[in-house]
């Protein structure tokens, strides 16, 4: 695919606003197994060497990979939203696929293989990937430098209010040490699980008002229910109202202005069943904004519905996740595998019913009021 006229200067300015001459470098480098300079040669006009850039692209006709990259890399840029949504791209996700098969009646070309999982609509789906997107944080211990060091995932449900795991932030709740974290959106991909004051937006934490924890029978033993008020999670109140700010930043020119916004808390509470699919939103291991969607994940709810056992694939740091139902409803917060060793039969998170009934019933509702 090749562009030019308004695509060209739409690409050129989403490029350079969301991107420096580093992170640029490390997207082609690592995504595209380009170097910059021989791309677009030595210029000391930034401006100049994404053109360059684009031009490259545009000669070999891969300017939908170049995109394909980009977004990648910096999922909740809007003007890259912008630029796939003009030239008719839509995110590719992949996803594990179950084994179990549905019998269908006989005729025709086209069968419903498993019946229970619906189709998605892709418009819809895109405008729910960027909310998510953009309403996902970075769990961080703040250093004296500024710079931040993963801890674990977070989410907003309230302007100004961010929902994790307990033994996420578990260090800092004795003494109050809640000012010595801070939450990071629009995260870019960093393997080091450090990253500096620059990339992405901080918002400071100024308080733990609520904090509920686990058992450790959810470390060494699946024979035992934990209590409930085990429930681990912990919500972090932060010090500005992430959830009115802009998406990715300050709006370029030509992008429209996109609202963080925050997930709420599903009512009447969500249905599933055994085999339903879900997907997870994580952080893990502090890298980049990533999906985890399986088509038949529900193992199940266990212990009077206090735990939520499914198949989604997660790794360490994506602690403190949002499971979504193919609805798009909040369902459960990720908070842990299965204990032992390989192969784990399940991943395992707190049900968002069991949340909401616990805060309703510690009057702390209405921490969540807009």
């Amino acid at each position: 695919m090749q562009v030019s006229g308004r695509e060209y200067q739409l690409l050129n300015e989403a490029l350079i606003d969301a991107f420096r001459w580093d992170s640029l470098a490390q997207m082609l480098a690592f995504a595209l197994d380009q170097r910059l300079d021989f791309l677009a040669g030595r210029s000391d006009e930034f401006n100049t060497t994404v053109f360059k850039v684009i031009g490259e692209y545009n000669r070999r006709d891969q300017v939908e990979k170049l995109v394909q990259a980009a977004r990648r890399f910096n999922p909740t840029h809007s003007g890259l939203h912008q630029v796939a949504d003009a030239l008719g791209r839509t995110t590719s996700v992949t996803g594990y696929i179950g084994s179990q098969v549905v019998p269908t009646e006989p005729g025709g070309l086209e069968k419903l293989v498993r019946r229970h999982v619906p189709k998605l609509s892709a418009q819809q789906t895109r405008e729910q990937m960027m909310h998510v997107e953009g309403q996902m944080c970075v769990i961080e211990r703040r250093k004296l430098t500024g710079s931040g060091e993963a801890l674990g995932s977070g989410f907003l449900i309230g302007p100004d209010v961010v929902l994790t795991n307990y033994h996420v932030v578990e260090a800092y709740l004795k003494g109050n040490q809640a000012q010595q974290l801070q939450v990071r959106f629009d995260a870019l991909l960093n393997e080091t699980g450090l990253r500096e004051p620059e990339e992405g937006i901080v918002f400071a934490v100024d308080e733990m008002p609520v904090a509920c924890p686990y058992t450790t029978q959810d470390e060494v033993n699946v024979h035992q229910a934990p209590a409930a008020d085990e429930l681990d999670f912990a919500i972090l109140l932060l010090a500005d109202e992430a959830g009115y700010s802009q998406v990715g930043g300050s709006v370029g020119p030509g992008q429209t202005k996109v609202t963080r916004g925050w997930m709420t808390l599903p009512d009447p509470d969500p249905v599933y069943e055994v085999g339903d699919p879900l997907i997870i939103y994580q952080y893990p291991g502090g890298r980049e904004l990533m999906m985890a969607i399986d088509t038949e994940a529900v193992v199940g709810l266990v212990w009077d519905g206090l735990r939520l056992r499914y198949r989604n694939n997660t790794e360490p740091g994506s602690s403190g996740s949002p499971v979504f139902n193919f609805d798009w409803q909040l369902v459960a917060l990720h908070h842990a595998g299965a204990p032992g060793v390989e192969p784990v039969a399940y991943n395992q998170g707190i049900p968002i019913a069991a949340i909401k009934a616990w805060l309703a019933q510690a009057g702390k509702l209405s921490l969540l009021d807009a």
